[in-house]
């Protein structure tokens, strides 16, 4: 009996095992050709052959479910590789799927044990685009499978974090018509430019770029349509924003197409932290990249009216925009509104701006290939001559963005910039230095360590030299205390420089490295060391200076208030700290000891 049961045919198997154990779950039965197709209904092309999948449930014209059974004794991993395979190929034309797309969920038998899976795309560390197999632990009903595919209207599901970054691969793959299988800056940006489209206008999106990019495939549009219908879009905010960004910094890392980096948001909620960022303030980022200085500040308290942020290039622009139409659930036609405008950042934006806060774009040559030509419009703005020695200086990128950030601040306005560490002790910036120190008051500056800013959107559309991953970052936080004199010269009296100067190194060493909040717990630490020590106007002691990641300091009280993980920096912005009465040892890396 026993060889008589493993000889029956697959057919047999199909139906006298598996649709039984699927309808149990109310999924179709033998009969109902409209929403059941078996081996022999559907062929996919694989290479140069056609093969066959046994089981594919349909659900308004859609294929909602692929099942590939194999009797007791098969390979699961071999089963998940065939429905993984089939689903990849499976053909998106009207006649297999109405709604342009393929399964998004599979099934493995093995004798009559079902595993169900959640059928997505993803990114590898080489940009490319991969397909999966995520195991879903409870085989959900016809009816719930339905449901989650939004067949429903009254209970369509909300769009969710985990939703959001499923969307967001597979319409990179829909827009993927060439097949190259990899992540481009073009395939992102159309991405993009996709969900702004539609957020501003759910019913006319197709009628706009890039939707219409795909009119000679109208199998891919399908697939936009009914990907993006199926979730509810209303109810937006941080999380969705948060997810939104950080695939934004996945597919990115590894490329050599793009040349900048995305701040880590604990660097963004620190700077907006140290510089005390208050409801009134104008807060202004003149290259915002992708947008979280000012969704930092929005969530500070400053209303979205009191930011703006400039990029020159279309990629950055939409994504900030997008961001923070993301972050406030900004949506229709207020999504237009939102404060990020596409232009130079370094022209004149205004000098009466309350705070600056930026990662400026890096290179040692503003445009350098020319691509802009709008040198003589930025020296409408800024200076070419700080030195005043006949000569025009060089025309760097951080040349201009220092200036820039200088000039646009008011009188009493505060500054704070992620600035390359040498900007500080090389020979060849003495001239910026001493332009930062004639009209600001230096209050801070941390080193940063290495390694932690993510290959993300270029704040250029040219390429304007290359900000390696592993170079040396500081903060510089200035206070600006009398406005700018074209010409008047850089010179600066020492007495002018005798004030002290809050200095920290963040090294990522000791305790804290074994936490993935690591650089927030350190910096969280940094911020309130600086605010006990502004609190007395005055260094502890000249030959001192905090060592952050000790384990001796973890076990202070303090410490492990700082450190408890249901605090984020925004949290501990709003508790008033008194000074530690422990002293640490002094760190202060070699490159921050000559500043100024």
């Amino acid at each position: 009996m026993a060889n008589q049961k493993n000889n029956r045919s697959e057919d047999s198997y199909i139906f006298h095992d598996i649709l039984p154990a699927f309808a149990d779950y109310g999924y179709p039965v033998a009969g109902d050709t409209q929403n059941l197709k078996i081996k022999g209904d559907i062929k996919i092309r694989m290479g140069s052959t056609y093969k066959e999948p046994d089981v594919v449930f349909y659900a308004d014209g859609i294929p909602v479910l692929l099942v590939e059974s194999k009797k007791e004794g098969k390979s699961k991993e071999a089963a998940e590789d065939q429905a993984r395979s089939y689903i990849h190929n499976f053909p998106i034309d009207k006649k297999y799927t109405h709604d342009g797309r393929p399964p998004q969920y599979a099934a493995v038998t093995i004798g009559k044990k079902i595993f169900f899976y959640k059928y997505g795309f993803d990114i590898t560390e080489k940009n490319a685009i991969v397909n999966y197999l995520k195991p879903v632990t409870d085989i959900p009903s016809y009816d719930q499978l339905r449901k989650w595919y939004g067949l429903e209207e009254a209970v369509k599901p909300k769009l969710s974090p985990k939703s959001f970054k499923d969307v967001f691969y597979q319409t990179i793959a829909a827009l993927d018509i060439g097949s190259e299988g990899k992540i481009t800056p073009t395939l992102v940006l159309q991405a993009v430019q996709l969900f702004y489209e539609f957020l501003k206008d759910p019913k006319n999106y197709v009628s706009r770029f890039p939707y219409t990019n795909l009119d000679n495939h109208p199998d891919r549009q399908r697939w936009i349509r009914n990907l993006l219908n199926q979730y509810e879009w209303k109810e937006l905010g941080n999380e969705i924003a948060s997810q939104f960004r950080e695939e934004i910094v996945r597919s990115f890392q590894g490329s050599s197409q793009l040349n900048q980096y995305i701040t880590p948001w604990p660097v963004i909620v620190f700077m907006t932290q140290i510089v005390d960022v208050q409801p009134y303030d104008r807060v202004l980022d003149f290259e915002c990249g992708s947008g979280g200085f000012l969704a930092a500040a929005v969530h500070s308290g400053v209303p979205i009216e009191g930011v703006r942020g400039f990029d020159i290039a279309d990629l950055p622009y939409y994504v900030s925009k997008l961001f923070l139409a993301l972050n406030f659930n900004v949506t229709g036609k207020d999504i237009d509104r939102v404060p990020v405008h596409r232009d130079n950042g370094l022209y004149l934006w205004g000098d009466n701006w309350s705070v600056i806060l930026s990662n400026p774009a890096g290179g040692n040559k503003y445009d350098p290939n020319n691509e802009l030509k709008d040198i003589e419009k930025v020296y409408e703005n800024l200076e070419r001559d700080l030195d005043g020695d006949g000569r025009d200086d060089p025309a760097s990128e951080y040349n201009f963005s220092i200036q820039q950030a200088v000039r646009s601040a008011k009188v009493g306005g505060k500054i704070c910039l992620v600035l390359p560490e040498g900007l500080f002790s090389n020979s060849s910036s003495e001239i910026l230095r001493k332009y930062v120190s004639k009209y600001c008051k230096i209050k801070a500056i941390i080193s940063l360590p290495r390694g932690i800013f993510y290959k993300g959107t270029t704040t250029r559309s040219v390429q304007s030299g290359r900000t390696a991953s592993q170079q040396k970052m500081s903060i510089l936080y200035a206070e600006k205390t009398k406005a700018v004199v074209d010409g008047s010269g850089v010179d600066i009296s020492d007495n002018d420089l005798e004030y002290p100067v809050f200095l920290a190194a963040v090294q990522r060493t000791g305790v804290a490295n074994a936490d993935p909040n690591w650089l927030e717990i350190i910096l969280g630490r940094v911020l309130e060391e600086y605010k006990a020590w502004e609190a007395d106007n005055s260094l502890t002691d000249s030959d001192e200076a905090l060592e952050f990641e000790k384990p001796k300091i973890s076990k202070t009280k303090k410490a492990k208030e700082l450190i408890r993980k249901e605090e984020n920096l925004f949290t501990k912005q709003q508790k008033q700290r008194s000074k530690p009465s422990v002293k640490e040892e002094t760190i202060i890396s070699d490159d921050l000891e000559d500043i100024f």
